[in-house]
């Protein structure tokens, strides 16, 4: 198995099928993988609250999750290896429109 073929991506394909059998009701995500690395993913949500729903299905303590900013939005974010895949989870997101659904 070399690195840029299917074959180096599968752990972490399966890994993420497994998630998605596992855990039905977890909240859709954009998914990047890159063959270059191929045991990391990057899970791309909508929301803040949707980071924590990934957060309490991978079991990741909640000190991992960090505030940041990407670009000139704030973010919502947590990387951790779960199962031999290293995992960014992130939201970014509009203040008000956080504000706006917790009312």
């Amino acid at each position: 198995m070399s690195a840029g073929t299917m074959a180096a991506q599968a752990a972490t394909l399966t890994c993420l099928a497994g998630i998605a059998v596992s855990h039905p009701d977890l909240p859709g995500a954009y998914f990047t993988a890159s063959r270059i690395v191929p045991n990391e993913l990057n899970v791309q949500l909508d929301s803040p609250s949707k980071v924590e729903a990934w957060r309490e299905a991978l079991n990741v303590p909640v000190e991992k999750v960090f505030a940041d900013r990407i670009g000139d939005r704030p973010s919502l974010e947590f990387r951790a290896t779960v199962y031999r895949v290293a995992f960014h989870v992130y939201a970014v997101y509009e203040v008000a429109a956080v504000e706006a659904g917790a009312a």
